[in-house]
């Protein structure tokens, strides 16, 4: 056991040693008579069986089918559960799968499986198999929920994803839709591809979808919300990071954001999005500038002015036109903006594809 801890650097519980040396050593352990706590997933090793977890489903995959051995057909359904220790892909084999199928698994819940086997996946990730001799509790009495992280806090924020990540979950707003692009495989069949780029307070991240997967992009628009779980991270030859979506990965489309407009006063930090309403109080200025890309682009400026304070909007490329046909004294929304630094350390709105500037008609 101390062999075990030492070459996982200290990381091993003295309960998770002893199950993998037992399991070495061919030894069974029988719950009944030597009982085991449950084991953080952290502290998982491949090898390890009559494993008991407990976490909250971040993903309910779909069930899938495979040809057994004797050429019959059997049924396999994944799920990605995680607790303060880390996330971890759990398989479901044949009747386990019915859970999935009927709905009772669902992302949110805690569920804690017991008598499970853990293996190193083919990408070297640890999965928890369960087959017949496995049980699923779903939001078992004795659990505190709140031990367990919501789904939301596994995401990472995009100006956070590093390269050294294998894996990222991350929620954004759509900014721009690639078209499809349709490619020939070394097989001769055609394969598809689609890029988008996914926008949150911290930055951008171009995200691909292949083939089947493209699917999942039909009828999206610039301006909707994903969340996006279990993505390959990728770095392109020019030090850029991709997230790529595989059979692995989840992808869902949010509802919108319940709106609430903010008080101009209390924008004193950059982020987003945000939405604004105020009275135009500067007669717009159109003027043409050059980005950092040597695009010319036409911006315009306005003065909002809420009543709790006032901040300069500028309005960038489409949404330049309607700002100029501003008169003062309108009453507008802006939504989907993002507040930033502006000249002198002032703060200031600036829009984004998917803003959108309303005209109060009284």
């Amino acid at each position: 056991m101390k062999e075990k801890k030492s070459v996982a650097g200290g990381f091993l519980t003295e309960e998770t040693a002893a199950r993998l040396v037992a399991s070495e050593l061919g030894v069974e352990i029988v719950q009944e008579d030597f009982h085991f706590k449950e084991i953080p997933i952290g502290d998982l090793v491949s090898g390890l069986n009559n494993v008991t977890v407990t976490g909250r489903v971040l993903v309910a995959f779909p069930t899938q089918t495979y040809n057994r051995v004797d050429e019959t057909e059997g049924q396999f359904a994944r799920l990605l559960i995680a607790d303060k220790t880390g996330a971890l892909r759990i398989l479901l084999w044949n009747d386990m799968t019915e859970l999935v199928k009927n709905g009772k698994l669902k992302q949110g819940q805690i569920v804690r499986v017991l008598h499970g086997y853990v293996r190193e996946a083919r990408d070297g990730d640890l999965e928890l198999h369960v087959g017949h001799r496995g049980e699923i509790q779903i939001n078992p009495s004795d659990v505190k929920e709140n031990n367990y992280p919501e789904t939301s806090t596994f995401a990472t924020k995009i100006g956070k994803i590093t390269a050294k990540q294998k894996k990222a979950n991350v929620l954004g707003t759509v900014h721009a839709i690639s078209t499809v692009t349709v490619f020939q495989r070394r097989d001769g069949t055609a394969g598809k591809v689609q890029r988008i780029t996914l926008e949150d307070t911290t930055g951008q991240i171009t995200v691909v979808f292949w083939n089947e997967e493209v699917e999942a992009l039909d009828g999206l628009q610039v301006g909707e919300r994903l969340e996006i779980i279990n993505a390959k991270v990728k770095e392109r030859i020019d030090g850029r990071l991709e997230l790529h979506v595989e059979n692995r990965t989840y992808v869902e489309r949010l509802p919108p954001l319940e709106e609430e407009v903010a008080n101009i006063a209390n924008l004193t930090e950059e982020g987003g999005p945000v939405t604004v309403e105020g009275v135009v109080r500067t007669k717009p200025d159109k003027r043409e500038v050059t980005t950092s890309k040597a695009e010319k682009v036409s911006v315009t400026s306005f003065e909002l002015d809420d009543g709790s304070g006032k901040i300069w909007v500028s309005a960038w490329r489409k949404h330049a036109e309607t700002a100029e046909q501003l008169v003062v004294g309108k009453r507008v929304r802006i939504k989907n903006v993002y507040v930033r630094k502006g000249f002198g350390g002032n703060f200031e709105i600036t829009t984004r594809a998917a803003s959108k500037i309303e005209v109060f008609s009284q």
